[in-house]
């Protein structure tokens, strides 16, 4: 599993707003070394090489890869300073198509390590056909302003919001689903340096707007693990990263409550994280090695695609008799924002009969990334160089994982303060423990 750990803090840069609240106008570490022009021209052939070498596709899911870089080496050669080039290196990798393979400028690298960036303070999301606030983050600038929860967006720096959102179509390629590049889309609108105030137009409840101005500022948003029992006796616990350091305290909550009638793990906000802590994590719910999670590297993708079968892949098992620390009913909610390892983990869970999973379907951002290439000048070079599927053989790039029972905030459970996706878990918790207890079960 450690061979192929997916990277901390996977999806950072993609879901800087909707995720974690981040607006990703600028970065805030040291100053890097700088570039001569020289040095960009073979930093982008090395970078193009690399693609190249190892992306797990070898077909690069129908994209001319040679004819991308004849189109971006007359580009790189008339960038004016690095800032420029990073971007463009940034683009030139996203037209793969795939949330995985990127490239970070020095600073984005720095600050993400560091889990900060600059944050307009809520989280904005999709709510039917509006853009909605999701949630306010307690104590910030957003909320000192008098933003709250199912207020919807109707304009972003004077722009209408179905303006802006057009806008940032025109500069947002598509990605690994329709749903990581609709919260592209919002992660543009939002983006802005930390000197910029945010100007956003809100609509209340009672349906009068009012303008909203307020500092963006710098929030940290460092893994943790939060766990609780719910008034209706079922254990909560929730996580936003698959992170080594958060093994120990999932592993003592779940001790905590191992008498629990059922659990609900709260991934709707998890961007993914390391393979071998999803591993670990996995194996706590099992007592008998179990299937987990198939996979190919670029050799593999490569043969099966020759002979037209499905025959050369790696599997990979959790569980070991006597280390299941919870074996009652779990239910696993998920959304859209929920990627990468979160869903490996959730469709191995799923498909071993071991969770039911309630919310909407996930983001469908699931390649794997093996190392950091660290590029001259300290940018950093992320390449998707191993494909996922589901115990049953599902695709998950692209696709995702299905809920078993579909549920949804609205703009109007957001405004009445309720958890309609939360309580559909339990909900579902509460059908598990009757069918479990019913005559002849």
């Amino acid at each position: 599993m450690d061979r192929w750990a997916l990277k901390r803090a996977e999806l950072w840069l993609l879901f800087a707003v909707v995720l974690a609240g981040l607006a990703s106008g600028a970065a805030l570490g040291a100053k890097p070394s700088s570039l001569t022009p020289k040095d960009r021209l073979a930093v982008f052939e090395k970078i193009w090489k690399e693609v190249d070498e190892h992306y797990y596709d070898p077909e690069f899911g129908k994209v001319n890869w040679p004819e991308v870089r004849q189109r971006y080496l007359p580009l790189v050669q008339q960038v004016k300073d690095d800032k420029e080039f990073y971007t463009l290196m940034d683009r030139m990798t996203g037209e793969l198509h795939d949330a995985h393979t990127r490239f970070s400028s020095p600073e984005w690298w720095a600050d993400r390590s560091k889990h900060q960036a600059v944050s307009v303070g809520f989280h904005a999301g999709y709510a039917g056909s509006d853009v909605a606030v999701l949630d306010v983050i307690p104590g910030s600038n957003a909320a000192k302003a008098g933003v709250a929860a199912g207020m919807v967006v109707k304009a972003v720096g004077g722009k209408p919001i179905q303006e802006a959102l057009a806008e940032a179509a025109q500069q947002v390629l598509p990605s690994s689903s329709e749903r990581i590049t609709r919260l592209r889309l919002l992660t543009a609108i939002f983006s802005a340096p930390l000197e910029t105030p945010v100007e956003v137009s809100l609509e209340r409840a009672d349906g009068t707007v009012s303008e909203y101005t307020f500092a963006r500022q710098v929030l940290s948003n460092a893994p943790r693990v939060i766990s609780e029992k719910l008034p209706s006796g079922f254990a909560y616990i929730r996580f936003d990263e698959f992170q080594h350091s958060l093994v120990r305290d999932f592993k003592t909550s779940l001790e905590n409550y191992r008498q629990a009638p059922g659990m609900i793990l709260d991934l709707r906000r998890n961007r993914g994280g390391d393979g071998a802590t999803l591993g670990a994590m996995a194996g706590f719910f099992f007592n008998q090695k179990t299937l987990f999670e198939r996979r190919m590297s670029r050799k593999q993708v490569g043969a099966s695609e020759h002979d037209g079968k499905h025959m050369e892949e790696t599997r990979v098992s959790v569980g070991r008799g006597g280390e299941q620390i919870y074996a009652g009913p779990v239910v696993i909610l998920m959304s859209e924002y929920s990627a990468s390892a979160t869903e490996v983990f959730a469709a191995g869970m799923q498909d071993a009969g071991r969770a039911t999973i309630v919310g909407s379907q996930s983001c469908g951002c699931v390649l794997g990334i093996t190392h950091d290439r660290v590029m001259k000048g300290g940018g950093v070079l992320e390449i998707s160089e191993v494909l996922w599927f589901s115990p049953k053989g599902r695709k998950l790039e692209g696709e995702g994982v299905m809920p078993d029972r579909v549920a949804v905030p609205t703009v109007a459970s957001l405004r009445e303060g309720r958890d309609v996706v939360l309580e559909a878990g339990e909900a579902a918790l509460r059908d598990l423990a009757a069918k479990r207890h019913a005559p002849g079960s």
